[in-house]
């Protein structure tokens, strides 16, 4: 059970590695891989997430750009009055068509659109009043992540926010934390009654004397 037990705790360690540091095209195959043999159908149903007040709150009925969105459980879930548009980006074309056929189903597909891409260097077309990284800020490799969400934040409208969620606020996620505090405004934050999930709101800082 030991040798188990280390043997699942390696590959666990090297698979988070891969999808953080690897080539494009190995994340985009792994990602692939996992959608298909199902390791992520447990985020399929998450009605009632604590992310999903806090997005419809800032969105305000306009555009939202949801970096990571996986199969769409965000897209699909949200109250669909609360927003515009609603654009979902993912590195795995298996995620993306799923999300899709979702947002077909759910009536949807007006207002919501997906493709694939990968997050650390997508572009936008458009610019957004949430920017929303739902436990997808992990696989950012950390050196990045600072330059990222400043890039990002050319995109954001003003008074436009991001917001991150993280289900975990220990370790190397300590560390995310701390680059948000300390290199962005914060506008909220919050931890919820899900064990260790954080929700943070915060933007690029003002220039001083502008």
């Amino acid at each position: 059970m030991g040798l188990m037990y280390v043997a699942e705790k390696a590959r666990s360690i090297l698979r988070g590695l891969l999808q953080t540091y690897g080539i494009k095209s190995m994340k985009r195959s792994l990602w692939n891989v996992e959608f298909s043999r199902g390791r992520w159908d447990c985020l399929e149903s998450t009605p009632g997430d604590v992310v999903y007040g806090c997005i419809e709150k800032y969105a305000n009925k306009g555009s939202i750009l949801d970096l990571g969105c996986g199969s769409g459980s965000t897209g699909n879930e949200l109250d669909a009055t609360a927003y515009g548009d609603y654009t979902g980006v993912d590195i795995s074309d298996v995620a993306v068509e799923r999300a899709r056929r979702r947002a077909g189903e759910n009536g949807r597909a007006d207002k919501n659109k997906y493709l694939q891409a990968d997050i650390s260097d997508y572009v936008p077309t458009q610019q957004f009043d949430v920017i929303l990284f739902r436990d997808s800020i992990y696989y950012v490799p950390r050196a990045k992540i600072k330059r990222m969400l400043d890039r990002y934040s050319q995109y954001l409208r003003e008074g436009g926010v991001f917001i991150v969620r993280m289900s975990s606020v220990s370790g190397e996620r300590k560390t995310i934390l701390d680059t948000i505090e300390s290199g962005f405004e914060v506008v909220e934050k919050g931890l919820s009654v899900q064990p260790n999930t954080v929700v943070i709101v915060f933007r690029r800082r003002k220039m001083l004397g502008l």
